[in-house]
């Protein structure tokens, strides 16, 4: 989650409906399909709900459900060769130009072509800035594997977009590994990630995707009405 963020409300349907969206944006750079991401969102933010009196005390409550969101949908993710693709139901952010709109899509369907060990480690370490022992320790991998996921999906992407060289290209950042700027945050300038093309195009296309999800409400409405129903069913 991001360093950035502010503390969340204490009540928990603020919180729902502040966000959801925010979570949903990042669950869904995770693996590329909407209706896999709102399951593994809502049963994030439903364990949130179960658990309110403790998370609600919590610096970044969001934090804890983006966690919990991805740990569940790795345990699906993990089983398929590639992410799919089904963000064609998402509208379009009204401040944004055909082309932008046109660079978001194709970077989000590149991403999710990679395979789920790449696409979640690199989102996971590049966008949210978890360190590589977090990942290793939340996906039980190894660091050097971690690192190496990353790597491979980095130049992957570098290649789909046709990417000049970078200033990264002479060392790769990855493969040394970060220091974390504290616990579960990464300073991105340390090691290059600040000016890195891939990186900058995945975090356009997540901010595309997180307006397009706001420029949603109905999404929210649907997604209130299912944690409702699932709040009903664990009773």
């Amino acid at each position: 989650m991001s360093a950035e963020q502010a503390p969340g409300p204490r009540d928990f349907e603020t919180f729902f409906a502040c966000g959801y969206g925010r979570v949903l944006a990042q669950v869904i750079m995770l693996c590329g399909s909407r209706e896999d991401a709102e399951d593994a969102t809502q049963e994030a933010f439903l364990e949130a709900y179960r658990a309110w009196d403790r998370i609600a005390g919590y610096e970044l409550p969001e934090a804890w459900v983006y966690r919990a969101a991805v740990q569940r949908l790795w345990k699906a993710q993990r089983r398929r060769r590639t992410g799919q693709d089904r963000l064609s139901d998402l509208p379009v952010p009204v401040r944004a130009s055909p082309q932008q709109s046109a660079e978001a899509r194709e970077a989000l369907r590149l991403l999710a072509t990679l395979p789920p060990r790449q696409r979640v480690t690199m989102v996971l370490f590049c966008l949210h800035g978890w360190s590589q022992n977090e990942i290793a320790k939340t996906l039980r991998m190894t660091r050097g594997g971690v690192a190496a996921n990353v790597s491979k999906a980095r130049r992957t992407l570098k290649e789909a977009l046709d990417m000049a060289a970078d200033d990264t290209s002479r060392h790769d950042p990855f493969m040394s590994g970060p220091q974390p700027a504290g616990p579960g945050r990464l300073d991105a300038s340390r090691i290059g990630l600040g000016r890195d093309p891939v990186v900058l195009a995945l975090r356009t296309a997540e901010a595309w995707l997180r307006a397009a999800v706001e420029a949603d409400p109905e999404g929210l409405a649907r997604a209130r009405a299912a944690l409702d129903r699932r709040r009903g069913e664990s009773r």
